[in-house]
């Protein structure tokens, strides 16, 4: 009896150096070839070790007469190894097993003459024995912790293995890396990838490889063009040997510098359409040969439909997932007309989703860029970023790729350990463009061990048009508001130009139904005209620029005639013409105008003239807390050509409070309620001793707790208050 053991780590190239070691000790000692069986069950057994034992294992090797025994040693006897019966009866894994790829030891029932498992106190061995081809079943005493199948099965196809995974529900990872693992068995490769078609089919996405990986690194996803995948210009129909990498146009990279020399290549075909690329590699020249080429391209027929299956429904499922993000983002993106509040939202949905950073630049009226925002998924890099980025924003790069090379870097950055890390990750920088114009630029990177899918590209274009859509409607509403409060501030006096008035206190409000739009057809007015000192409050029908165009003429018109030394009759005559021959929309204004002058009867107080056109009449408070309203309603104006106005003579006198308000105030509605006059007249009640703002703020106040945010309409306020 011959005897070999080496011990190996818990690593993902283990497997691999174990089934070298077994084929070099069964060459050694002249056991006769093919023994794929033997190389197939060791390569599952210490694949399993290292998955569920994760502990230092040994692989020992015995040749006994007539047949070779493998035996696997772990150091994990409390991770029990899952039984399986033979392959023929049920070859699917149980839902454990299935979720880390392995088959168990259904393929140890099926292929070997005899297996078993023995546990001791400080380790678990997993053996199997496999006769000599042509040979019985071993006639050797089995230890008792072995299952025997009732004669020896007959011998699998070199597939076997590969087609019990396909009914495994594995996974489309799982799937591909059990596939490469039992391509390497199966062709006696040192090496084995496989590359699917991208969604968009112009290029090939490595999506699994063993063999190819310095120190057991596990394999990243690699895209790559159609002649790197593979090794004739363009892909064929059927099997291709590559016998000298070192003269070959393709693959002199990756595989020449993991030591491969030569390779077989099959493809993956499905409806006549080449759907991938399996390739088994070696550290030999001229290594495969036409039975080998064959062999792979079973295996490649076995898996085609079943993996383009898989691909599709990814494809769906990444597509879902993408639009629903792009959903989600524009539900966002629409809920803000804030452009630094756009940019800085952009920036999360995308650290979030698309990349590990994300940097926008913004370019203002003037053409020049700025950097906005600087977002990395560790905050300790965002200075570093910006920093980095604070200059011209990237180049257009829609092709990830570094965005900085040496040349581009002091030596100061270079020495730093943080800015090395970020400038060898991949990065996009694609334009923000709305309505032909570029708004800013929208740049995003990955770490140096993540790469951009094409489909993330496709999402990151897409997402840049909807931020820079949400970006130009913010600066059209910032443009909007900054015209409307410019608007609105030339439709009421300055507050630093109101008019002091001897012996009286007074005090305006104005506030737009819609907060976001100052415009509104409320205002108010206060100044001094020809010795006497004037006020008027108006509301005009509607809301917004059409009702804002009327307020701008009643206002410029009534300041023009007053200082004229016209009537309040007049002057209310005047303007109803000059409304009818101005106004196309059909906006109606009611207003209260009056005049104060000191009143004549030598008991002080002030003499009002007014005409109240079509607006709520004016509230009186005396001192003693008692309110009325004054003042006779007549004609609206814009209304009516032939109508007649009359001046009126009211009195006040010291002590005395008035109040004039637009109907935002007393048809302030909580529910099915409406305050009205009445409610007003209560409020308006308790104001008596305050000063004229004071006023207005217990008005104000009492509003809001009688409806919350039930401010529907302008509310415009005026109070005079007589010392």
């Amino acid at each position: 009896m011959k005897v070999a053991r080496r011990e190996f780590p818990p690593a993902p190239e283990t497997a691999a150096a174990a089934r070298e070691f077994v084929h070099d000790t069964l060459l050694s000692w002249g056991v006769p070839d093919p023994f794929d069986d033997v190389i197939l069950l060791v390569s599952e057994l210490v694949t399993n070790a290292v998955i569920h034992a994760r502990s230092s294992l040994e692989v020992t090797v015995r040749r006994l007469e007539g047949s070779v025994e493998v035996m696997v040693t772990d150091a994990a006897p409390e991770r029990a190894v899952p039984q399986a019966g033979p392959l023929a009866v049920d070859a699917s894994p149980s839902r454990s097993e299935e979720r880390s790829g392995g088959l168990g030891l259904a393929l140890a029932s099926a292929i070997a003459s005899s297996w078993g498992v023995s546990y001791g106190r400080a380790d678990k061995a997993v053996w199997f024995r496999i006769d000599d081809a042509g040979d019985g079943a071993s006639s050797l005493e089995a230890p008792a912790a072995v299952r025997r199948t009732p004669g020896r099965p007959p011998r699998p196809a070199p597939w076997s293995a590969l087609d019990a995974a396909l009914g495994s529900r594995l996974s489309l990872p799982q799937l591909l890396e059990r596939t490469v693992e039992y391509a390497t068995t199966a062709l006696g490769g040192d090496a084995a990838y496989i590359a699917l078609a991208t969604s968009d089919e112009t290029m090939w996405e490595v999506r699994s490889a063993v063999g190819l990986t310095s120190g057991g690194a596990p394999w990243r996803p690699l895209r790559i063009r159609t002649e790197e995948a593979f090794p004739s210009a363009a892909p064929e129909p059927g099997a291709v040997i590559n016998d000298d990498l070192m003269i070959a146009r393709a693959h002199r990279g990756r595989l020449s510098r993991a030591g491969m020399r030569s390779l077989v290549t099959a493809p993956l075909i499905v409806d006549g359409r080449v759907t991938g690329l399996l390739g088994v590699a070696s550290r030999r020249t001229r290594h495969f040969a036409a039975a080998a080429a064959k062999r792979l391209q079973e295996g490649a027929d076995l898996i085609a439909l079943p993996v383009e299956r898989s691909r599709l429904a990814e494809v769906e499922l990444n597509r879902r997932a993408s639009l629903s993000f792009l959903a989600e983002a524009s539900d966002l993106l629409a809920g803000t007309l804030d452009e630094r509040m756009t940019g800085a939202l952009a920036a999360q949905l995308i650290t979030s989703r698309l990349g590990r950073w994300c940097a926008i630049h913004a370019v203002n009226e003037l053409g020049v860029p700025r950097l906005t925002h600087v977002m990395h998924g560790n905050e300790n890099y965002n200075d570093v970023l910006r920093d980095l980025l604070s200059g011209e924003p990237p180049r257009e790069q829609r092709d990830p790729q570094p965005l900085w090379g040496p040349a581009d870097l002091t030596e100061e950055e270079i020495d730093d350990g943080l800015v090395r890390e970020l400038v060898r990750g991949p990065a996009i920088s694609i334009p923000l463009v709305a309505h032909g114009r570029e708004l800013g630029r929208m740049t995003i990177g990955k770490n140096e061990s993540d790469d951009f899918t094409r489909e993330e590209v496709d999402v990151a274009d897409d997402l840049s048009r909807r931020v820079a859509s949400a970006m130009e409607n913010a600066r059209l509403h910032e443009r909007q508001a900054s015209m409307s409060v410019a608007l609105q501030r030339s439709l009421l006096p300055a507050r630093e130009k109101e008019p002091s008035i001897p012996s009286v206190d007074h005090a305006v409000f104005y506030r737009p139904a819609d907060e976001k739009n100052v415009v509104g057809g409320d205002f108010y007015d206060v100044f001094a005209a020809s010795g006497r000192w004037c006020f008027a409050i108006g509301d005009v029908c509607g809301t917004g620029p059409e009702a804002a165009a009327v307020t701008g003429l009643a206002r410029h018109t009534l300041r023009a005639l007053a200082k004229e030394g016209f009537t309040p009759s007049h002057i209310m005559q005047r303007l109803n013409m000059a409304i009818l021959d101005e106004n196309t929309s059909t906006r109606f204004l009611t207003m209260l105008y009056g005049e104060m002058t000191p009143a004549t009867d030598g008991g002080g107080g002030m003499r009002v003239r007014m005409v109240c056109a079509g607006h709520p009449l004016p509230l009186r408070l005396n001192p003693k807390g008692e309110v009325e309203q004054f003042g006779t309603s007549q004609p609206l104006l814009g209304a009516f050509e032939d109508v007649g106005f009359t001046t009126e003579n009211v009195d006040i006198r010291p002590g005395e409070v008035v109040l004039a308000v637009t109907d935002g105030v007393t048809e302030r509605r909580s529910n099915s309620d409406m305050l009205g006059d009445t409610g007003l007249e209560r409020i308006f009640s308790g104001c008596s001793g305050l000063s004229a703002q004071a006023v207005i703020s217990r008005i104000d106040r009492e509003l809001e707790e009688y409806a919350p945010g039930g401010h529907t309409d302008d509310t415009a306020m005026l109070v005079l208050r007589f010392l």
